[in-house]
């Protein structure tokens, strides 16, 4: 009996925090994808499509990108300067963690992910 009780209430826990996680904000999440050892790296590629937000002294942009692979993931990061419409970036994301970010030409773009922008 007293095993039912430790396996429920172990279930009840981990039903908390995916709930739990799943209600985060955005600024939050990507702290804990940060050092998930369960999320894998990968590289989005995004478009500078729009004007960024404010964000106290940086800009923020939320973008839709893609994969390598041709699947649209959305990315959100800041930088200390505005970024000039139609610029692509590679964004190595983890999760909504953004580790960083490059600038890339059309032509180094994937196959798949021209295809994407291109549309």
């Amino acid at each position: 009996m007293k095993k039912l009780k430790g396996i429920g209430i172990g279930i009840v826990v981990i039903l908390i925090l995916i709930v739990g996680y799943t209600f985060l904000p955005q600024s939050m999440k990507g702290v804990l994808d940060r050092g998930n050892p369960l999320i894998s790296q990968i590289d989005v590629y995004v478009q500078i499509n729009k004007q960024p937000e404010k964000v106290s002294h940086r800009y923020g942009y939320s973008l839709k990108g893609y994969t390598s692979d041709g699947n649209e993931k959305k990315v959100s990061f800041t930088t200390s300067t505005t970024l000039p419409s139609n610029t692509y970036l590679r964004v190595d994301a983890k999760g909504s963690y953004v580790k960083n970010w490059e600038k890339v030409n059309f032509d180094n773009l994937p196959s798949k992910v021209k295809e994407e922008f291109e549309e």
